[in-house]
This record gives structure tokens, sequence and C-alpha cells, in this order.
């Protein structure tokens, strides 16, 4: 009978406590994070997620984030995109590229691709190499919008290759 009870208290016990667990899980936290450029790509980017054409050529996701470079900002000294203009206007980019793998407990890796003009095109490349995915991008100085709004522009382009997986990237100029 003892050890009826004994046991009975023990279960008691661990009710007790896995119910205090689940309450601990149902409390919200008022925790500021302290990071700028993470608080600046959640709340003003644009989220992109990247496809392969068929899931089996990456084991990879990817994300790309675009943050806007508003260059008519009167703080800036850069050379605006499109000096006739009196509102503000994205003369580029800054893009982040995060990559995961899917596996649980794995956060991922996330890189500052810098700022450039606009990606304006994005193409996954074979990979015999399941280690990492390839992906060409075309790179523009300016975005589309600017040149319909400054015909002065000059148009240049870029082709790079990059390779990614969660330990590093690489970009390799091609044109």
């Amino acid at each position: 009978m003892n050890g009826m009870k004994l046991t009975f208290v023990f279960l008691f016990i661990m009710f007790l406590s896995f119910e205090t667990q689940a309450q601990d899980r149902m409390d919200l936290s008022s925790k500021r994070i302290d990071s700028e450029l993470l608080v600046k790509i959640l709340n003003l980017s644009q989220m992109k997620e990247l496809k392969p054409p068929r899931p089996v050529e990456s084991v990879f996701f990817l994300r790309l984030y675009s943050l806007d470079d508003i260059s008519n900002d009167e703080d800036d000294s850069s050379e605006y995109c499109t000096p006739e203009v009196e509102t503000e206007v994205i003369c580029g980019y800054r893009y982040f590229l995060a990559v995961h793998d899917g596996s649980l407990g794995v956060t991922g890796a996330v890189y500052d691709l810098g700022e450039v003009g606009e990606i304006t095109k994005i193409e996954w490349l074979k990979n015999p190499d399941r280690n990492f995915t390839r992906l060409r991008l075309e790179i523009s100085n300016y975005p589309i919008h600017a040149f319909k709004l400054n015909p002065k522009l000059v148009k240049k382009t870029k082709i790079v290759e990059i390779n990614v997986n969660l330990d590093e990237l690489k970009i390799k100029v091609i044109k």
C-alpha cells in the first residue's frame, strides 16, 4: 500500500512538473533584439524564395533578401542615379543570401552579398557535387526603373557564378 502511495505521489509531482513546463512554453517574452542590421532585414527587406527547377538538384533551401538603397537621401554623399528627380529613388539594393539544408537543429548561414544596382537574373546551374549549390547571377549597375527615370545612365552588367553551402560562399566573375 505504501508503494502505491509513493508511486501516486511521484506521478503527481511529475504531472505538476510537466504542467509547469507546459505553462512556461506558453509565456511570451519581451526581449528586444539589438542588431540593427537584423531589424532592417526583417522589417524593410523583400524576400524571394529561390527554388531549383527540380527539388533533387539541390539539398539547400535558399532565400534572397534585398534592402533598398535610397541614394537620393539628403545625408547620403553618394552619386544619385536620378539627380533631376526630387523624390526618393531606389538606386540599388543590398542583398543577403540565406542558406539552409533542412536539417533539424542546424540554423544555416546568411551571407551579405553587398550593395549592387540590381540582381536581374538568377539561374540554377547543374552541379555534380551535392555539397554545395551553384547559381549564375546577372547584375546590373542600377535597377531597371532608374534607367527609365534617367536615360543618361549607361547600363553595365556583370555575370557571376556563386558556389554556396552552409560553410562558405565563393564568387567567380564570368563576364
